[in-house]
């Protein structure tokens, strides 16, 4: 898993001292990217600036994710249909044909794989 690991400002009520050599973030003292988690701890305790506790300063870690995957609008139209079929089934079995058509027809964007793209584009 790959982290971002730090020494930064901790302290919300105060700024760093003015003698200390930070980053152009303004609060940070030390960042590393870790490609490796086997050899984290080994970096950290080899290159991190040692801070004393209680003086502001603290260690932090962040993982780097990649971005979520997100379904396509074929695949969510078709998750939508097949879950409110299955809620029909479980719910009124002899009149789930009936109930989906008219829950289509008050909907059909809803249900629409063109409309849910243009739906995702719009918030992104």
């Amino acid at each position: 898993m790959r982290a971002l690991v730090s020494v930064f400002w901790a302290n919300p009520n105060t700024m760093p001292p003015s003698d200390s050599d930070t980053l152009p973030d303004g609060k940070s003292l030390w960042l590393c990217t870790i490609l490796d988690w086997t050899v984290e701890r080994e970096i950290i305790s080899h290159y991190a600036p040692r801070v004393r506790p209680g003086s502001g300063w603290s260690h932090g870690w962040s993982p780097l994710l990649d971005p979520p995957k997100r379904w396509s609008g074929t695949r969510k139209a078709a998750a939508r249909r097949r879950n409110l079929r299955r809620r029909l089934e479980k719910a009124v079995p002899l009149f789930a044909d009936q109930f989906e058509e008219q829950e289509l027809q008050r909907r059909p964007d809803y249900f629409d794989p063109a409309s849910i793209e243009r739906e995702q584009c719009n918030k992104n």
